[in-house]
This record gives C-alpha cells, sequence and structure tokens, in this order.
C-alpha cells in the first residue's frame, strides 16, 4: 500500500469535495488521496499500526512514511505542495495558528453536513 496517502471521508460530500480540491492543487503526484471507506481495518492497519474506521472517520489524515498528521497537521503538511498555496505553509507554523486550525477544522466538521 502507498505510504503517502491522504485518507477522507468519502461518504461526506464536504470531505470528498476538499480532497478533490486539494488534490488538483497538489504538485506533489506521490501523494495518492483514497477515500478510508474503500479500505479494510486491515488496510488502514497496514498504512499506520493506530489507524481505524472510527479515528479516520473523525478526521482526514495524511500518511507519509511511518508518520501520521491528522486533521489540521495533515493539511498543514500538504500546504508544502500546494500550487498556489505554497507560501502560506510559514504562516501555518506559526505560534497559536494550530490552536486556530485545530479549532476551525473542529467547527468545520461538526457543520460538513450541512456545508
Amino acid at each position: 500500500m502507498e505510504q503517502n496517502v491522504f485518507l477522507y471521508d468519502g461518504d461526506c460530500d464536504f470531505c470528498s469535495g476538499l480532497a478533490s480540491k486539494l488534490s488538483g492543487l497538489s504538485l506533489d503526484k506521490d501523494i495518492k488521496f483514497v477515500s478510508f471507506r474503500d479500505l479494510s481495518s486491515q488496510d488502514l492497519k497496514e498504512l499506520h499500526p493506530s489507524l481505524e474506521p472510527k479515528l479516520v472517520a473523525g478526521n482526514v489524515q495524511l500518511i507519509s512514511g511511518n508518520m501520521r498528521y491528522p486533521g489540521f497537521f495533515a493539511v498543514r503538511k500538504l500546504s508544502h505542495s500546494l500550487k498556489g498555496w505554497r507560501w502560506v505553509s510559514p504562516l501555518l507554523y506559526l505560534p497559536l495558528i494550530p490552536l486556530l486550525g485545530m479549532f476551525f477544522m473542529s467547527l468545520l466538521k461538526s457543520i460538513r453536513s450541512k456545508v
């Protein structure tokens, strides 16, 4: 299985739209965008030992090598290779930005069915 995988919830229109947009902007063609719904529990464990369907259903995940980046941190890690957005990447590492990013992602998660 690929070791550079962006996992999202394929049953969520917002998540699928986000993954589609990020896939189109990504300059790193080694990253595979996959709905976790298309994978078995065993496939998830092969990607990263801590992955399980319940965990992935709550947040997008980026698996890069043996590292797992959930939610905001997945988008932040991916931002380094996004066409037109690469200049924003350093700003995402400023103090308090991760807290705001996690809050924003949590807010999006709570309203994603309405978006």
